[in-house]
């Protein structure tokens, strides 16, 4: 799949051109005894999520860099940074090893259609053609440390990993990890995020709708700027929770309006039902108590039943078709996993968006949303489910395209016409 000239043969897999190496080397085998080692390791790894991979002595994990200047990998040139003590702690950072290069092809190939024809795997494609087709433009990888296609493999997916190993068994390798990290941030300001590189990251929106700059239009709408910079935020986020939140705010922006709109309508239906009487005392009293609710209600929480106030966001600015039309198109099976899975770091529920009964979707939809932005946004230690930083990166990354498909519904409905 990364080298697609590779064909299957009695030895193990080869490629029609050796890629030239430094010193006069060249690999273009991948031996079969080679691949059977490589996955019986595998097959003992403990394997929590995509980033990592761990063993009794030692742990590999995949990086993403936030550091906009520099990639985090370059800082570090393959040294390895070794502690002291009874049981000595070895941190290296650079390309993904023979093991973590196999996994992470084991995972494309479950699914190849969601990498192919994505920027991504464009470049890799002509990184493979460049370094293996006979060119002009060919050259050999001076870096490169072995002489297996797997070692060629990884220079070419370019995915950074940090490896942990212990002299003894039983250490926790992600704590280990975490600590390099924040050590590294603290003394050199800079900083990575164990996660998922970009190459298995779920495939983004815009893939799904536009492919090329020329099958765009010119807008016909204009929208509040306040509102685009949330989205923008949220689209340019590298971070799972601020790009969540980014949509999230989108919504809250409207909760006043609806709040205070919905109270005027329970005012005026109350006023205008033909049993309701001036001259009746208990009626009059009827609608001072509606008011008075949502103004103690106001006092007490220090604003106004956000759940409430998102319900009613949802159930005047989302249509309901488009939304699943729009998840169908995202991915055909988001919506099943919206309908048969809680979020547990969020505590939040499941939600039927194809339930016959609009009113139960909305109410279930603005309660999955609503509790996994409380378990984004508070963090105190207590009983009450909350959001680990990078470790619940998974499950949030799912929650991400109903949030901005709901914000961009939103969004658009406030447009004005140009």
């Amino acid at each position: 799949m990364v080298i697609h000239e590779a064909v299957d043969t009695e030895k193990g897999f080869a490629i029609t051109n050796a890629v030239p190496l430094s010193g006069g080397r060249s690999v273009s085998l991948m031996s079969s005894a080679e691949i059977s080692t490589t996955l019986e390791k595998l097959q003992t790894a403990e394997i929590d999520n995509p980033s990592s991979l761990k063993w009794d002595n030692t742990a590999e994990f995949s990086l993403v860099s936030l550091d906009r200047r520099w990639g985090f990998e370059r800082f570090f040139e393959d040294d390895q940074l070794a502690s002291q003590g009874e049981n000595p702690i070895t941190y290296s950072v650079g390309k993904s090893s023979v093991d973590f290069t196999a996994f992470l092809l084991c995972l494309i190939g479950q699914d190849p259609a969601k990498y192919y024809r994505t920027a991504r795997w464009s470049m890799i494609a002509r990184r493979v053609r460049m370094l293996t087709e006979e060119s002009p433009r060919s050259r050999r990888i001076d870096r490169l440390t072995g002489d297996s296609l797997l070692d060629f493999v990884s220079e070419v997916l370019g995915v950074t990993t940090l490896q942990v190993s212990a002299t003894k068994g039983g250490a926790d390798f992600e704590i280990l990890a975490n600590s390099f990290l924040f050590h590294v941030a603290y003394n050199m300001d800079i900083v990575a995020r164990i996660g998922m590189d970009s190459l298995l990251e779920p495939r983004s929106i815009q893939r799904v709708r536009r492919g090329k700059s020329s099958s765009l239009d010119a807008p016909r709408k204009s929208y509040k700027a306040d509102l685009v910079q949330h989205y923008l935020m949220g689209v340019a986020a590298e971070i799972p929770l601020l790009e969540y939140l980014s949509y999230y705010h989108i919504a809250e922006h409207f909760f006043h309006r609806v709040f205070n709109d919905d109270l005027v309508e329970q005012v005026k239906k109350g006023i205008t039902d033909p049993s309701f009487s001036v001259r009746r005392s208990r009626d009059v009293q009827g609608i001072i108590k509606t008011v008075d609710k949502a103004l103690r209600q106001t006092r007490e929480e220090g604003g106004f039943n956000e759940p409430k106030a998102l319900q009613l966001v949802i159930e005047r600015y989302v249509n309901l078709p488009r939304l699943i039309q729009d998840l169908d198109a995202y991915d055909g099976a988001i919506i099943e996993y919206y309908a048969n899975n809680d979020v547990p770091f969020a505590g939040a529920g499941k939600v039927a968006l194809r339930d016959a009964s609009e009113g139960k979707v909305h109410d279930s939809l603005a309660k999955r949303i609503y509790k996994v932005r409380n378990a984004l946004v508070h963090a105190k230690d207590g009983d009450l489910p909350k959001y680990a930083p990078f470790t619940h990166d998974a499950e949030l990354l799912k929650e991400i395209p109903l949030m901005r498909l709901v914000a961009e519904q939103v969004l658009i409905e406030h447009g004005k016409a140009l």
